[in-house]
C-alpha cells in the first residue's frame, strides 16, 4: 500500500476545492440563466394577459353561438331570459356605482370594435350609471362619444372628469341645442368603430351584452344586430314587458326592409349597427325627406333609414337593455308638446315616401303603407288639436294615398277620417285668426 504524506494531501484538497469553485461558479450562472428565464415566461405571460383585456377572444366566444332549425340565434346556456337576474343586476348597478378612483386609465385603441355613441343635454346625474353599466361590461375595445347638446349644467365637468381617466372617451359639444337625432347623427360621424350602438344616458346596459352581440354580428355576418330589451321603472318589480320581434337572420334588403312594418320595435337602443351601414342610412335620409333640424320621432326615423340600407339582420335571444320610464323627467331635448307640426311633418314624410318610393308590387305597397299609416297617423289623432301649420302639405300626401289604387273601400275610408279631422284643425286655426 503506498502512503500519502501529508503534502499530498494538502495539494490534493486544494486541486478539490478548486474544482468545487470552479463548479459553483458554473452551476451559479446557470441559477442566473434560469432565473432570468422565468422571469421572462411571467413578463411574457402578464403582457398577453394585459394585452387580451384591451382586445376580447371574438372567436372563442363565437363558439358559444348556435343557431337551431327555425334560424333563432341563442348564447349557448343563457336561452332563458333571467328576468330576475337582471332586475338583481340593476339594483347592483344603482346601488353601488362604480368608484372611479381606482379605475385602470383605459387606452383607446385605433379601430376600437364598438362605438358607444350617448346624446346628452342636462341630465348630470345620469352620467356617472350609464358609464359604470360599461364599465360592467366586458368588452373593453369600444370607444365611448359623449355628444353634449349645449347642456346649461355640469354635465361638461363630469364628462371632462371621466376623460381623465378613461381615454376611451370622446367628447363632443354643439354650439347651440341641436335636439337628439342631429346629435346622434354628429356622434355616428365622428365614430371609428365597427359597430355602433346608441344608447341613452338615463338608461341601462344589461347581461354582458356588447361582447355578445358583437360576436354574433361577426360570426353571422351581419349589418344589425337586434336583441330583447325591457321596459320599466328603476324600482318597478315588473319591469319586462313583452315586446315583437322578428326572429332569426334576414338577407337581402328586401326582407329586412320589411321589418319596418311588421309592428316589432323600432328603438335604436337594442340594435348593433355596422358603421357603414348607419353612414350610409345618414346620407339616404338627407336624401329623401329630413333637414339637420330635425328633431321629433327620432328612433321611428332613424329605423326607417336603416332598414332601407341594410341587407341583413338578426335577432339574438337575450335581454340587453332596459329603457326606463320616469315620468315627468325629459329622457332629451324634447319639443314643447303644445307644438306636433314637426311630428306630423315627419310621420307624413315617411307615408309620402312609401307612396313614391315602394315596390311596384301593389300587395306589398297596400302592406308597407297602410300599416304605417295605422300605427303612426291614427295612433297620432289625439295630437291634432296641437297641430298649428304644414296643413297643406299633410293633406296633399292624403290626397295621394286616396287617390291610389291599391287600397281598399275600407282603408280609404279611415284615411278619410283623418283627413276630415285635419281639416277641421286648419279651418279651426285661420278662424282664430
Amino acid at each position: 500500500m503506498i502512503k500519502i504524506n501529508n503534502v499530498q494531501k494538502k495539494n490534493k484538497f486544494k486541486k478539490t476545492k478548486l474544482i468545487h469553485k470552479r463548479k459553483s461558479k458554473k452551476n451559479r450562472w446557470k441559477y442566473y440563466i434560469i432565473g432570468l428565464s422565468i422571469l421572462l415566461i411571467l413578463f411574457i405571460n402578464y403582457s398577453l394577459i394585459f394585452f387580451s383585456r384591451k382586445s376580447p377572444k371574438i372567436t372563442n366566444l363565437s363558439n358559444k353561438i348556435n343557431s337551431d332549425e327555425s334560424g333563432k340565434i341563442y348564447w349557448n346556456n343563457e336561452t332563458d331570459l333571467g328576468v330576475g337576474k337582471i332586475r338583481k343586476e340593476i339594483n347592483e348597478i344603482i346601488n353601488k356605482q362604480i368608484s372611479f378612483d381606482n379605475q385602470t386609465n383605459y387606452i383607446k385603441s385605433e379601430n376600437p370594435l364598438i362605438s358607444l355613441v350617448i346624446t346628452l343635454y342636462n341630465q348630470e346625474k345620469y352620467i356617472k350609471l350609464i358609464y359604470s353599466c360599461i364599465q360592467k361590461q366586458e368588452m373593453k375595445d369600444i370607444e365611448i362619444i359623449f355628444v353634449d347638446d349645449f347642456s346649461t349644467d355640469n354635465t361638461s365637468k363630469i364628462v371632462n372628469s371621466l376623460m381623465e381617466k378613461d381615454k376611451r372617451i370622446i367628447y363632443l359639444k354643439n354650439d347651440v341645442n341641436r335636439k337628439t337625432f342631429y346629435s346622434r347623427n354628429k356622434g355616428i360621424l365622428n365614430s371609428s368603430g365597427k359597430y355602433i350602438l346608441i344608447i341613452d344616458p338615463d338608461d341601462l346596459l344589461l347581461n354582458n351584452i356588447l361582447i355578445k352581440a358583437y360576436a354574433t354580428a361577426i360570426k353571422y355576418d351581419l349589418d344589425i344586430v337586434q336583441y330583447y330589451f325591457m321596459i320599466g321603472n328603476y324600482g318597478s318589480h315588473y319591469v319586462w314587458k313583452r315586446l315583437k320581434y322578428k326572429n332569426g337572420i334576414l338577407r337581402g334588403n328586401s326582407e329586412v326592409r320589411k321589418l319596418f312594418y311588421y309592428g316589432i320595435t323600432r328603438n335604436i337602443c337594442d340594435k348593433l349597427v355596422r358603421r357603414e351601414v348607419y353612414i350610409k342610412s345618414i346620407k339616404f335620409m338627407k336624401k329623401e325627406f329630413y333637414n339637420e333640424d330635425y328633431h321629433v320621432n327620432d328612433d321611428d326615423t332613424a329605423f326607417f333609414g336603416l332598414v332601407h340600407v341594410a341587407e341583413s339582420h338578426g335577432f339574438l335571444e337575450q335581454v340587453g337593455y332596459l329603457y326606463v320610464l320616469k315620468p315627468g323627467v325629459p329622457s332629451h331635448s324634447i319639443v314643447d308638446i303644445k307644438k306636433a307640426d314637426n311630428f306630423f311633418r315627419s310621420v307624413f314624410n315617411n307615408l309620402k315616401y312609401f307612396y313614391v318610393q315602394s315596390d311596384d308590387n301593389s300587395l306589398e305597397k297596400n302592406t308597407m303603407a297602410y300599416n304605417y299609416f295605422k300605427r303612426m297617423a291614427l295612433g297620432s289623432i289625439k295630437k291634432i288639436d296641437q297641430l298649428n301649420e304644414g296643413f297643406d302639405f299633410i293633406l296633399d300626401v292624403l290626397n295621394l294615398y286616396l287617390n291610389c289604387s291599391y287600397f281598399d273601400d275600407s282603408q280609404k275610408n279611415k284615411i278619410y277620417n283623418f283627413r276630415t279631422k285635419i281639416m277641421e284643425q286648419q279651418k279651426k286655426i285661420k278662424g282664430l285668426k
